[in-house]
């Protein structure tokens, strides 16, 4: 799904498959799930990663994009309010060490001088 998502956002970055196969970033979750069927691996879990990825890709980034879209995912209130950075304080006054530039220390006076 991470994949799917990445790949979509990112369609014209080239990627390589083991020096064998080049070819753009949205082809990336289909050359995967046929290494995983060359290897001889179930493709179940491929193809429901791409499915649920074009799920969320639609939702969130097309959908809202299209006259009348509104945006169906979002975020819970409590997790915005656990991560989400407080607004910034137009008073706060930032300590020595953390403006640019460092500590103000002066003109200071010239050795033997």
């Amino acid at each position: 799904m991470l994949v799917y998502v990445w790949s979509r956002r990112n369609p014209y970055v080239r990627m390589n498959f083991f020096g064998l196969l080049n070819f753009q970033a949205p082809f990336l979750p289909w050359v995967l799930m046929g290494f995983s069927l060359l290897l001889g691996n179930s493709i179940i879990v491929d193809l429901l990663g791409i499915a649920v990825g074009h799920i969320y890709f639609f939702l969130e980034d097309v959908f809202p994009n299209q006259p009348g879209g509104i945006r169906i995912l979002k975020t819970p209130s409590i997790l915005k309010a656990i991560f989400d950075t407080p607004d910034e304080d137009p008073n706060y006054n930032p300590l020595p060490e953390e403006r640019p530039g460092g500590f103000a220390w002066g003109e200071g006076q010239r050795l033997g001088g």
